[in-house]
């Protein structure tokens, strides 16, 4: 492709090279689909009254170069892409529409020329008579209803088998035509405002009366670790979504080849296909009530939502966030419309805040749809009870209902309904091959309008194929005077609550461990029951699959339905939320973009989102999620430079989340709480120091001591926030289930941080009383090293002294420096020894200076206990030169490290003393209510060089008999004791 258009190798002659073919073409007297009815018997036939042509000479290969008028981009709203282009001038020069797209926008009745033949399911009975090839020409509507049937016919084979189909179609313009869109297609692509909203119209006026050429179908192969990484991020308990534009056949198909549907879900499998849109609202809220009901939604109960007096607090608080944003808005609106304008004006130019003040606008319109909680979960289950009331209430749902068994008179609500989900057909059931069925029936010479219903299997729906037998409402299966108790309900009773301990209730991180769900807490007749355990028979089949594993698999025409209400969305992601997988398939990049808000939104605390994509379509979805990846590939770049992360192969997920995403929030979690920790403990000390001041200001340490404070203690921590690893990544591969922590945000939990809050108070009256109150009081002061250490008394002024302000800041703070790395130590979870020598003589061997430094002793060693020393040396000497702000602190350093004994005592003790409030508790914690980490942590310990299969451990020390052991499929369960809340 140049300048002057597509350059073009054709081995095969051009129908345009018959002149009076091109000018029955320029005059409309030949369409497209006249032109495919002579050429189809044989390719490349030139014969123009249906004769095949026995022998054909091929030409030597000929360049034909085409010139490109225009291209129409692809967009999610038409989901196709088209260009307009013209023959050579020695094949008539005639402009062609060339467009390809998915076959729902290219079936379209808006696109497609013969539309009227179009199979969805709602034909009649009525006969079609299939004529030989050589009456095509006087029966031409027959051959191309069955044209367009088998290309129908072989898109569902198709997507049975997993292909991804594309549709192909061209139009013939005329003159006029050519140069009319022309002009409109320049004014479109030279507008300022709005030129994609007009390249789009201008695209679809153009779209239209296409014939179809055909269609193709290619096998995307799946990369190598697929199923295996989305088994392990489902193992790990992250919810995966799949949003994709395949066939809702070819979805499925991929979904069970990754292991993303399962064959257990087959009786939860949920399928809402394209379809009225009241019968698709009506399917989702029956699925919705019918949850309900089952306690698989319980906030949705009108024991919870029921309007009652108990809701006085959460209306208190709603309206509190009412005000706040409020006066938030004001407070903006003013600074936009006055403050910001004057100081520019005054001292910066003029700028506009149009945009700002019309954001604010937008946020007071959307202030009343905001509800509270309680309420918009009452309006919503309303609104799914409205729907199926309206639903019934039309002709269709009289038909389309079963009436409940055995009821009296006044038992049954019309809101009480669900739908019978107990389907008995599926898309992969069906056993014969629509491509053999057409052979079939064309050799009879006819086929009904039922038998083409059945073969169309890009058009049938689960619902379609089975509605003459299975009712879309079943009255009695949703009975609400009868709905079952919330999952858990029904084991309280197994635990004591009076049996937790008060620090359980505090200090717990684990759930269960602070709910009382341990086997200490069991009652007393539950743990004889567990000693002694009845047979229990299998559970019944759950044929509305309900209690087992569930899927949710929608398209994305039914998902126009539904998004763009919020109330209907909030009933959608309810249902999607309760299913272990959700495929949307036919979806627009819109429409992904839509369903990620969607989660963000609905999700209460709102979860970390990531998306995943290799393509220009996944863009707006990457976009809207937390954490973008994109996958580098034969897709292009575009998703790539729109990520947060980029990803050669999508096995690559596994580590990038799993093992350096868990470790890199272990690390970031320490390295922010002891941030914090850090700046506490100074102030800390300070603030108690001032009641010795008189409340002065004056402060116990140097300032030039503190202002170092950030570089003396960022090596240690920094260390440990590149570095540090919890658990090996072999063992997480292993046991995936040890993601969990991370996703509950386990380690930045409110009651952990009142663990750092509680060491903090712990630390600084340690370093404070342990020092100051000792070093101020006068006697017993002796040289370091000549005094009463050697036996010696020597009368020499200020030996031994250090009762001064700068002696007393300076052992305090040295203390302070010696815990902040006793505690970087204690929060690591591995210690990076090193290898010794860390150099090697030898070239392009062995790991390398960089892999062999022990980090973790040279970062708390060299790079801050030892700069710490460095700049006490240094600073001394300064102010040394001549009076100046280092003055005071001449040779204090010499006099506190070099000529008083006490000083190396406390310096060498305080700091152990205060580790070991901080090490009691971790240890008390580790004992009693360990987390699961811990417990995993203890196992990789022990299991450390053992067999693969063989870790067995009983830890008998803990009051629980937590129990963490491998089965012979090596799958980690990790419970305590009975395990019911893993």
């Amino acid at each position: 492709r140049d300048s002057s258009g597509i350059s073009l190798s054709c081995m095969l002659p051009s129908l345009l090279e018959d002149e009076e073919l091109v000018s029955d073409l320029k005059d409309g007297k030949i369409t497209a689909k006249v032109l495919a009815e002579r050429t189809a018997s044989v390719p490349g036939s030139l014969s123009r009254d249906g004769e095949p042509i026995t022998s054909l000479t091929l030409p030597v290969p000929r360049r034909e170069v085409w010139q490109i008028l225009a291209v129409n981009k692809f967009d999610s709203t038409r989901k196709r892409m088209s260009v307009l282009v013209r023959s050579p001038e020695n094949l008539g020069g005639i402009p062609f529409l060339f467009c390809k797209g998915a076959d729902t926008a290219m079936l379209d009745s808006n696109v497609l020329e013969s539309s009227k033949f179009l199979m969805t399911g709602e034909e009649g009975a009525e006969e079609i008579t299939l004529c030989s090839m050589k009456d095509h020409q006087h029966e031409g509507d027959d051959w191309a209803k069955a044209t367009i049937l088998g290309l129908q016919s072989h898109l569902g084979e198709f997507a049975r088998e997993g292909l991804r189909t594309l549709v192909l179609g061209l139009r013939v313009l005329s003159e006029e035509e050519t140069s009319s869109w022309l002009k409109e297609y320049k004014i479109a692509s030279t507008a300022i405002k709005n030129r994609e909203e007009k390249l789009t119209a201008a695209a679809e006026r153009i779209e239209r009366r296409l014939h179809i050429v055909g269609a193709t179908a290619i096998e995307d192969k799946l990369q190598d670790g697929v199923p295996e990484t989305i088994a392990m991020l489902g193992k790990a308990g992250i919810k995966l979504w799949v949003l994709t534009g395949d066939k809702r056949e070819t979805a499925k198909e991929i979904g069970y080849a990754t292991k993303v549907l399962t064959q257990k879900m087959r009786s939860g499998t949920l399928e809402v296909s394209a379809g009225p849109k009241q019968e698709v609202r009506t399917k989702m809220a029956m699925e919705f009530l019918k949850l309900i009901k089952y306690a698989k939604l319980p906030e949705y109960q009108n024991t919870v939502i029921g309007e009652d007096e108990s809701k006085i607090l959460e209306r208190l608080v709603f309206n509190m966030e009412k005000c706040n944003r409020s006066l938030s808005r004001y407070f903006r609106r003013f600074y936009y419309k006055y403050v910001k304008i004057i100081w520019l004006y005054c001292f910066g130019g003029m700028a506009r805040n149009d945009a700002a003040l019309v954001n604010i606008t937008e946020e007071e319109a959307n202030e009343d749809n905001i509800l509270m909680r309680t309420e918009r979960r009452r309006n919503v289950r309303r609104r799914a009870e409205k729907i199926v009331n309206d639903y019934l209430k039309s002709e269709e749902g009289k038909v389309n209902r079963k009436p409940r068994q055995n009821r009296g008179e006044g038992e049954f609500s019309n809101a009480d309904l669900v739908m019978d989900e107990n389907r008995g057909g599926d898309v992969f059931t069906r056993a014969q091959s629509a491509r053999q069925v057409l052979g079939e029936q064309r050799s009879r010479g006819h086929i009904l309008g039922p038998d083409v219903r059945d073969l169309t299997l890009a058009n049938v729906t689960v619902h379609e194929a089975v509605s003459a037998t299975a009712p879309l409402v079943d009255e009695d299966i949703l009975s609400m005077r009868s709905h079952m108790p919330a999952e858990g309900e029904d084991n309280k009773e197994d635990y004591d609550r009076m049996k937790r301990t008060l620090l359980e209730r505090l200090f717990a991180v684990d759930k269960a461990v602070r709910h009382g769900r341990l086997m200490k807490h069991m009652t007393k007749e539950k743990l004889v029951a567990i000693k002694d355990p009845i047979p229990v028979e299998e559970p019944p089949i759950d044929k509305l699959g309900i209690d087992g594993p569930r899927a949710l698999v929608i398209e994305g025409l039914a998902l126009e339905c539904l998004l763009g209400d919020s109330e209907l969305e909030e009933l959608l992601f309810a249902v999607a939320n309760t299913c272990d997988s959700v495929i949307a398939c036919r979806v627009s990049p819109a429409q992904k973009a839509q369903l990620v808000q969607l989660v963000r939104r609905y999700v209460v605390p709102e979860p970390v989102t990531l998306a995943i994509g290799d393509g220009a379509n996944d863009v707006g979805m990457i976009q809207e999620a937390h954490v973008g990846v994109g996958i580098s590939g034969k897709e292009g770049q575009q998703a790539v430079n729109a990520s947060d992360f980029a990803i050669a192969q999508f096995r690559f997920l596994q580590e990038l989340v799993l093992i350096h995403g868990r470790w890199d929030f272990f690390r970031q979690s320490t390295v922010v709480l002891f941030s914090f920790y850090k700046n506490a403990i100074m102030a800390g000390v300070l603030i108690l120091y001032t009641s010795q001041n008189v409340y002065s200001g004056t402060p116990l340490f140097d300032q030039w001591t503190i202002g170092v404070l950030n570089f003396v203690a960022a090596a240690p921590i920094g260390a440990l926030g590149l570095f540090d690893r919890c658990l090996d990544k072999e063992y997480i591969k292993t046991h995936p289930e040890v993601y969990g922590p991370s996703r509950r945000n386990e380690l930045i939990t409110n009651r952990t941080r009142f663990r750092w809050v509680i060491m903090v108070f712990v630390h600084v009256y340690s370093l404070y009383y342990f020092t100051v109150p000792i070093l101020s009081d006068g006697g017993g002061n002796s040289s370091a090293f000549f005094g009463l250490m050697s036996n010696k008394d020597i009368d020499r002024p200020g030996d031994g002294e250090g009762g001064d302000l700068k002696s007393i800041g300076l052992v305090t703070y040295t203390c302070m420096i010696l815990l902040l790395c006793y505690k970087v130590l204690f929060e690591s979870r591995s210690i990076i020894i090193g290898k010794f020598p860390p150099f090697t003589c030898q070239k392009n061997k062995g790991e390398g200076f960089v892999n062999r430094v022990a980090y973790t002793w040279m970062s708390n060693a060299y790079l801050s206990i030892g700069f710490y020393l460095f700049f006490l040396y240094v600073y001394q000497i300064i102010g040394k030169s001549g009076a100046s702000p280092f003055s005071p602190f001449v040779l204090t350093t010499f006099h506190v490290l070099h000529t008083r004994a006490a000083n190396w005592m406390l310096i060498i003790m305080v700091p152990i003393a205060a580790m070991v409030f901080d090490v009691t508790g971790k240890m008390y914690s580790n004992l009693f209510y360990p987390t699961q980490t811990q417990i995993h942590v203890e196992i990789f310990a022990k299991g450390k060089g053992a067999p693969t299969n063989t870790w067995r451990w009983r830890p008998k020390h803990r009051p629980h008999d937590g129990i963490l052991k491998r089965d012979e499929n090596a799958t980690m369960e990790a419970q305590f004791s009975a395990g019911q809340h893993v």
